[in-house]
């Protein structure tokens, strides 16, 4: 007799073979693939009860085919395997939502043991709806709690809101007091035309959203005035739940729907909504501790422990617009004789005022980053030789003409010498640009100090 169809996911031959073995003997249907994309592509097209994935695989990982998982059915439970644990690793994958974690190698017993827990558990809840649902829930909100990227969430809380709620389309939006609009920051089986009406008619009713953020609420599109329906595809009803709730930051996730819902269906959105809720504040706190983190305590600008992650950020940006990028290594020449002349408390508000013009000099889009003791790093985004060479020649003239601290009667003179270094004329390696603009910034500093040296171009090979 057939118990339930399982998957096993494991790119090694061996494993998968003894798993399939194991779990065939003992009545279950068994299919063994060697890849996640190969998995996720069975689950998204065919009924699986379980899946028994490895976590290392090349590709995609256990724990990206976890989350993928969780995000298109969570009732769909996964046991993770894996021959290189930790703790770490285990926690994890329980917070994604896995049923259970074992190690390689694993006994047979120990398998089908964790197998039949799984199955029993499956079969009662199934026995019984209203168990069933709540568990639906229950794992959907662990989704959405676990994730910590904000903008991963944006991505995870409208999946899980359309899993657990009727719905043709959805879409999240933030109100940004910056720009005074609604920002779409994800959509679903909706055009950008579409999404924009529903953006501009919920500028038009912010006001009452705001008033009414504390709970869900459904309408019929016709009351909200001045939307183009012809751009809403035929959809006549919207779900609007709320998971920002203060007055300049306001964020929604609406549904939307050829029909109404009924009170579950409002039950279960105003379930996620609060769970999103909590996840988006916890990702705020986790950003804001990430970017405390990353931040030098002297300056205010980013501190060294962020050069690695700015630069893999800007090369990525770098390669996908195929735009230039420029690194600038900026040294203060002879800035031991401000600590001798004056003091090390002096040394350091001069620090923090060159920190300050050389925000001045550059754009809004570039990253200034103190790197250590009197050295600058400035990430030039979208900037060529002329543009980055233009921009630290006036960081240059402007530290050269500027009395540091003179507000407090000091008139502290300085020079800089600056290194330029460009991706990928001068390499295509993220971490090399910074040493080749290190060394082009001695070779200013060795030929007169006061200068902005461009790191020789090497030959087209």
């Amino acid at each position: 007799m057939n118990k339930g169809k399982i998957l096993v996911v494991d790119d090694d031959a061996f494993f998968r073979k003894v798993f399939t073995d194991h779990l065939s003997s003992a009545g279950y249907n068994v299919t063994g693939v060697s890849s996640g994309a190969v998995a996720l592509n069975i689950v998204e097209n065919e009924p699986v009860d379980l899946v028994i994935t490895d976590i290392v695989m090349p590709e995609m990982s256990g724990v990206d085919l976890l989350h993928k998982i969780k995000q298109h059915n969570s009732l769909i439970d996964v046991i993770v395997v894996t021959g290189h644990g930790t703790i770490e690793s285990a926690i994890e994958t329980l917070k994604s939502g896995a049923f259970d974690y074992l190690r390689k190698p694993v006994n047979e017993i120990e398998l089908l043991h964790t197998v039949e827990r799984c199955m029993e558990m499956k079969k009662i809840l199934e026995e019984n709806q209203g168990m069933k649902q709540s568990l639906k829930l229950h794992e959907a909100s662990r989704v959405i709690t676990a994730t910590l990227d904000v903008m991963k969430l944006y991505d995870a809380a409208i999946d899980v809101f359309m899993q657990s709620v009727a719905s043709g389309a959805g879409l999240v939006i933030v109100y940004e007091p910056g720009i005074k609009r609604f920002d779409i920051k994800t959509m679903r089986h909706l055009n950008i035309d579409a999404a924009e009406t529903l953006a501009g008619a919920f500028m038009a009713v912010r006001e009452k959203l705001v008033r009414e953020a504390g709970h869900v609420n459904a309408m019929p599109l016709a009351e909200l005035e001045g939307i183009g329906f012809e751009a809403l595809e035929g959809y006549s009803h919207l779900l609007i739940a709320p998971f920002l709730r203060t007055y300049e930051a306001c964020g929604f996730m609406a549904l939307l729907n050829r029909a109404g819902w009924d009170a579950g269906d409002m039950a279960s959105a105003t379930f996620i909504a609060e769970h999103a809720a909590q996840a988006f504040e916890n990702a705020r706190h986790f950003s804001d501790a990430k970017q405390t983190a990353f931040i030098d305590s002297l300056t205010g600008l980013y501190n060294a422990k962020y050069l690695e992650t700015a630069i893999d950020r800007e090369v990525k940006r770098a390669d996908r617009l195929l735009s230039p990028l420029t690194v600038l290594f900026l040294d203060i020449d002879d800035f031991k004789n401000v600590n001798d002349s004056n003091d090390h408390l002096a040394g350091s508000r001069v620090l923090i005022e060159v920190g300050k013009l050389i925000l001045k000099c550059v754009r809004e889009v570039d990253t200034v980053i103190r790197y250590g003791g009197d050295e600058y790093v400035v990430i030039l985004v979208d900037a060529d030789f002329n543009v980055a060479e233009r921009i630290a020649e006036r960081i240059r003239s402007s530290t050269e003409k500027q009395r540091f601290l003179e507000d407090e009667g000091s008139d502290i003179r300085l020079t800089v010498s600056i290194g330029l270094a460009a991706y990928p004329v001068h390499t295509r390696d993220k971490l090399e640009i910074i040493k080749i603009a290190d060394q082009a910034m001695y070779r200013a500093k060795n030929a007169s100090k006061n200068a902005v040296f461009l790191a020789p171009v090497p030959p087209a090979a």
